[in-house]
């Protein structure tokens, strides 16, 4: 018995009482099916390995697409505070209008959403998300439930010099929230991307997007995705990017919280020249688990790519990092470095970690490797030794560690905000 899949039946069941379109239910239902045949995630399956679901399968969680107008209320004074426009608001999947400050962005910016496209746009909307869909089980479960989605569009040429603020907020205990995100940069466009995931409850929650990225040439996105939900949340998240000649794409993931967090996340390089930027920290309290899965391939020629988790792991911790990077056989002068390195602040806790190459071509340059260790007692000591308190010297090398991923951050702002977060919640952590 697994209540929460017979929950998400129900949600199926109810979200197709809402469609009108034909087509629509038949791609809901597609989606529903290519779920049941792929199974529920399982330590069974190498990609699960290490990852239970135990604790989700448990919760029987409502689907917020029967409580849309329900979660049209405000939000603690908190959650939005130092979060300036322009920003996209989501509540438990559904979007906030009155939440959101979207009147400042230029022209070349275009924001649809799903509730207002008409049956070709959806249409096109799901064919550009199936990739980020095809991801895992969840992907397909997302493309059967979601409630709410949005389509990011940056015109050739056009470069918002403020970020654009994304905000996912998990309001309402015992429910389930469903939600994709299409972006497409036109030619040397650029954007910088502020991705804020939120808790406000102290109830079990699962928050489960899609995000899809199409960089044209030489267009530049940066997307620094922060998660900072509740002790009882369930975080499920799946990106799919596909960039051309002269991209750059720059990725920057923090897990600081939650019960389960699990992101798959693979990036293309289909076109020469081409560039990306993936870093992260994962910080994994008492008897919680963050899991990141990512997949870099390199398809052409001349391309470049660096990548680097690090993690924090406390009590019974657990984390895992499976990296794998795959250079094709015509992708001569591929340039790849990637490395995961985690900081053991407990006998108990636990990292399983997998970096693994894949190389076809001949002509590259690849390498990788991965640290598990403790805090160094020689930097310990002298610290101490010139009168810093244990507690203190204790976090200010935990912040060492992970602000080095902060400060490859481009944007001086998001820069500055992600350094704040990392050290407030070493020194919370450190002295609750």
């Amino acid at each position: 018995m697994n209540p929460f899949l017979t929950q998400c039946r129900a949600s199926f069941e109810a979200q197709a009482t809402l469609e009108t379109e034909v087509a629509e239910r038949g791609q809901r239902q597609a989606e529903w099916t290519r779920f049941e045949a792929l199974g529920w995630p399982t330590t069974r399956l190498e990609d699960w390995k290490y990852t239970t679901l135990s604790g989700l399968e448990k919760l029987s969680l409502q689907n917020s697409v029967e409580f849309v107008e329900e979660v049209k209320g405000g939000l603690p004074s908190l959650t939005l505070k130092g979060i300036p426009a322009p920003r996209l608001v989501f509540v438990d999947g559904a979007f906030q209008p009155d939440q959101s400050m979207i009147d400042g962005l230029p022209k070349g910016v275009h924001l649809r959403f799903w509730s207002d496209l008409d049956a070709p746009e959806r249409e096109q909307f799901v064919r550009k998300m199936a990739p980020a869909r095809a991801l895992t089980a969840f992907g397909a479960l997302n493309g059967a439930l979601f409630t709410e989605g949005v389509w990011i569009t940056v015109d050739a040429g056009c470069a918002l010099e403020a970020p654009l603020h994304l905000v996912k907020v998990s309001r309402t205990g015992q429910r389930m929230s469903h939600g994709a995100v299409l972006l497409e940069l036109g030619e040397n466009s650029e954007l910088t991307l502020r991705e804020h995931c939120e808790g406000s409850t102290d109830q079990p929650t699962h928050s489960n997007w899609a995000t899809a990225i199409e960089l044209a040439p030489r267009a530049r996105l940066t997307l620094v995705k922060v998660q900072q939900e509740g002790l009882l949340s369930y975080h499920t998240a799946a990106l799919h990017a596909l960039q051309r000649a002269g991209s750059r794409l720059q990725i920057f993931s923090f897990a600081l919280s939650g019960a389960l967090g699990r992101n798959d996340l693979t990036l293309r390089l289909i076109e020469p020249h081409a560039e990306c930027v993936l870093k992260g920290v994962y910080r994994v309290a008492d008897r919680s688990l963050q899991d990141f899965h990512t997949s870099i391939e390199h398809d052409s020629p001349h391309c470049t790519s660096d990548e680097c988790f690090k993690g924090v792991l406390e009590g019974t911790g657990k984390a895992v990092f499976n990296g794998r990077v795959r250079v094709a056989l015509d992708a001569q002068k591929t340039s790849s470095r990637q490395s995961n390195h985690n900081l053991l602040l407990s006998d108990k806790a636990e990292v399983n970690t997998k970096p693994q190459l894949e190389i076809f071509a001949d002509d590259v340059k690849c390498g990788h490797g991965t640290t598990v260790g403790q805090l160094d007692e020689e930097q310990w000591f002298y610290l101490r030794a010139r009168g810093i308190a244990a507690d203190l010297a204790r976090t200010l090398l935990i912040q060492a560690f992970t602000l080095e991923i902060a400060e490859a951050i481009p944007h001086v702002g998001v820069r500055e905000e992600v350094r704040r977060l990392l050290s407030g919640t070493v020194g919370e952590s450190d002295h609750a």
